[in-house]
């Protein structure tokens, strides 16, 4: 028989035409998007490699998969599997874990791969694409090959690929999102119930009584507020340099443009104290970073105002439908509208070896009873996609 699926190897993205890309690119994901990957490019961020898997002589791509090095100083906790892995690390006999395959942005994570395909073809294309991603890490001397921040649709398509028992999964951070009604903030206020909708007020009122807001091109604000992530960070335990954030920023930046790369800059008594980082997409608004001062500044609720609801307003100006509300004090969100959705994490050993379920089955379990006490307790917040990782 004829091999269905080869996969060849790509520097850039600007080795492959775009009409190409963008055919199998899914076009409401900012992070598979030619611009969003073209710009880490441009950064200093790239993909080590792209994976382009197709069937022999023809040029349509029925999948893709970025991969990126894994570096234990870049310390975000977003896209750091040795935070999310730390049981791996001690049996790896390596400091650098694997590579990060797919998107290592923190958000949901869609598989770059031909939605048209039968299940059968897809899960083919997957296998490939998962067998060339653990060859490239062992060339590299890697241990391991991550898939991190994977959504439902995705768990769902790496199942056929998923052998019993030779790949470590996990559940972290959720994603969290809030779909906008009506026509403006008041739409969104009525949708809250009515003791969270006083709360909302306060916060909101009590913010404009001492802050005042700015929205500004992203491009002009990267050297004020990247200190200010950073300082966000180091509160979570995280290092994380100013460098590092102002690259990121940039590359925000250079794929959106002026008009889709913004800061939110609240300002108290005319300093900036804190700051929200929103970037748009079609009809999605994803806020992406906070920041704030760390010398005990005044905090009339700078965060939820920058993070949620100056965000909320800035959308319904824009007429976009929803606000990526993004990882971390998901239940804050939540009690303020947002869906709390489930993202997976897994890893597979580059030598095909079985995990040590001694090793990793207590931190996975800790993981697993996180969100299940969480979602006992407040169940009207969680998705029930969650019966699929819980």
């Amino acid at each position: 028989m004829p091999e269905l699926v080869t996969v060849e190897h790509v520097p850039s993205l600007g080795d492959v035409a775009g009409r190409v890309w963008d055919d199998v690119a899914d076009p409401l994901d900012m992070f598979q998007s030619r611009a969003w990957l073209l710009a880490l490019e441009q950064s200093g961020d790239a993909p080590v490699t792209y994976l382009i898997a197709r069937r022999p002589g023809h040029p349509r791509i029925l999948g893709a998969l970025p991969l990126y090095d894994s570096l234990p100083s870049r310390g975000d906790y977003l896209y750091w599997p040795e935070l999310h892995f730390q049981d791996l690390l001690h049996t790896a006999g390596s400091h650098r874990l694997g590579l990060l395959a797919g998107s290592c942005a923190g958000f949901g994570t869609r598989l770059i791969v031909d939605r048209a395909l039968p299940g059968s073809t897809r899960t083919e294309v997957l296998r490939a694409l998962r067998d060339a991603a653990c060859a490239v890490a062992v060339d590299r001397g890697l241990p391991y090959t991550f898939f991190l921040f994977l959504d439902p649709s995705a768990w769902r398509d790496l199942a056929p690929v998923i052998g019993g028992g030779d790949h470590h999964r996990l559940a972290s951070v959720a994603q969290t999102e809030l779909e906008l009604p009506g026509g403006g903030f008041e739409d969104y206020l009525a949708t809250l119930p009515r003791n969270t909708r006083t709360s909302v007020r306060r916060e909101v009122g009590l913010f404009a009584k001492d802050c005042a807001t700015e929205t500004v091109p992203l491009r002009d604000a990267i050297t004020t507020i990247a200190p200010m992530i950073v300082n966000v960070r180091a509160k979570h335990g995280m290092a994380y340099s100013v460098e590092t954030v102002t690259r990121r920023l940039s590359a925000y930046s250079s794929a959106l443009g002026d008009a889709s790369s913004m800061a939110v800059l609240c300002r108290v008594r005319g300093r900036v104290v804190g700051a929200g980082v929103m970037c748009r997409w079609h009809d999605r608004l994803y806020v992406t970073d906070f920041g704030r001062l760390d010398d005990e500044a005044p905090d009339p609720f700078v965060y939820f105002n920058a993070a949620i609801y100056e965000p909320v307003k800035h959308a319904y100006s824009m007429g976009l439908s929803r606000v990526v509300t993004g990882a971390g004090a998901e239940l804050g969100k939540a009690r303020r509208g947002s869906a709390v959705l489930p993202l997976m994490h897994l890893a597979w050993a580059t030598t095909g070896d079985r995990p040590n379920r001694r090793i990793d089955s207590a931190p996975a379990e800790i993981r697993k009873k996180h969100w299940r006490e969480q979602r006992s307790t407040h169940p009207k917040y969680f998705h029930s996609a969650w019966d699929e990782l819980l």
